[in-house]
């Protein structure tokens, strides 16, 4: 027995240790264009994550399917961790739902690490236009259907599904325009060439604020911190609504324990820092920061649960 277990150290000792990670550079994909909620996010963190990781962390932002060109950049990468992703619900819990099917399973491909916040979208207008609060907007659309329309970021995002939702409970005839670029959408939701958006609270409450957008009403079940004044959409006619967003981090599925453990930890000791945390917040997210283990249980409760939303809401197929 001593003999075996002398070899056993001799071997050990011959085998090359593990490198600490990180040992390189760090690609953290944002499955959105420049400017998008995510963008804004990965930005804020970004000098602080460097310096946890000791190593450059390089922002790729993959725009495209909300989210899910990104995703599957993502999750056919190395298992190793050098290569992450910050992608909002809609391309891990819900375009799994739809057709066509993503090429990815998001519970197989992706190693949860932590999910960042939530956040509620605003339902905006251009300020030029005359609707005081969405129980007008709503009057209107009932009295011209067809005419209103409103903008989103893509198929199964929350600002469609929102929409979609709004349209079901409300018996509306209101029409999609899809944007692939959110700057795009912003400028035309401002100028009233389109009527409505739900759109990404990070992104509107500066528009909000300067008086570019007029906020009429916000998603989640309750008003936000952020938007004090602000009536919820449940508040003025739709009992019970609830579409709120989410944004998290993952890895690639199969990623070493050792070094997702790693990444939440410095993800975490990130979304802590006083500026970080304050930039988000003041923007309307609800910083959650919770473990790998919690955030598969969101992923897993979320996919069946964003299926019956859209079943429910008329925008999937069979």
């Amino acid at each position: 027995m001593k003999r075996l277990l002398s070899a056993l150290l001799l071997l050990a000792a011959a085998l090359p240790a593990r490198a600490a990670w990180p040992e390189r550079p760090v690609t953290l994909v944002v499955p959105f264009a420049g400017g998008a909620a995510a963008d804004v996010m990965a930005r804020a963190m970004q000098p602080h994550l460097q310096a946890s990781f000791g190593q450059p962390v390089v922002i790729l932002n993959v725009p495209g399917a909300s989210g899910s060109i990104g995703i599957d950049r993502v999750a056919k990468a190395p298992p190793d961790g050098y290569m992450l992703v910050l992608p909002g619900d809609a391309g891990v819990v819900v375009r799994p739902s739809m057709l066509p099917p993503v090429p990815y399973d998001p519970q197989r491909d992706l190693a949860p690490i932590t999910l960042i916040g939530r956040t509620p979208n605003v339902v905006t207008i251009s300020s030029r236009l005359p609707y005081r609060s969405l129980v007008e907007l709503v009057a209107d659309a009932r009295a011209r259907p067809g005419v209103l329309t409103y903008a989103h970021a893509g198929l199964g995002t929350s600002q469609h599904i929102g929409a979609e939702v709004l349209k079901q409970m409300g018996n509306l005839d209101i029409t999609g325009v899809a944007y692939p670029v959110s700057a795009t959408q912003l400028m035309d939701v401002m100028e009233a060439r389109v009527t409505m958006q739900f759109g990404n609270i990070i992104i509107q409450t500066p528009r909000i604020r300067d008086g570019s957008l007029r906020a009429l009403a916000v998603s989640g079940p309750s008003r936000a911190p952020s938007l004090p004044d602000v009536p919820t959409v449940a508040e003025q006619g739709f009992p019970g609504f609830d579409v709120t967003a989410w944004y998290g981090l993952f890895a690639r599925g199969g990623t070493p324990p050792e070094v997702v453990a790693r990444i939440h930890r410095d993800f975490i000791t990130t979304l802590a820092v006083p500026d970080v945390r304050a930039k988000l917040v003041d923007l309307g997210v609800e910083v959650v920061a919770n473990s790998p283990a919690e955030f598969a249980a969101v992923v897993a409760q979320d996919i069946p649960r964003m299926r019956q939303v859209l079943e429910k809401a008329g925008a999937i197929g069979p």
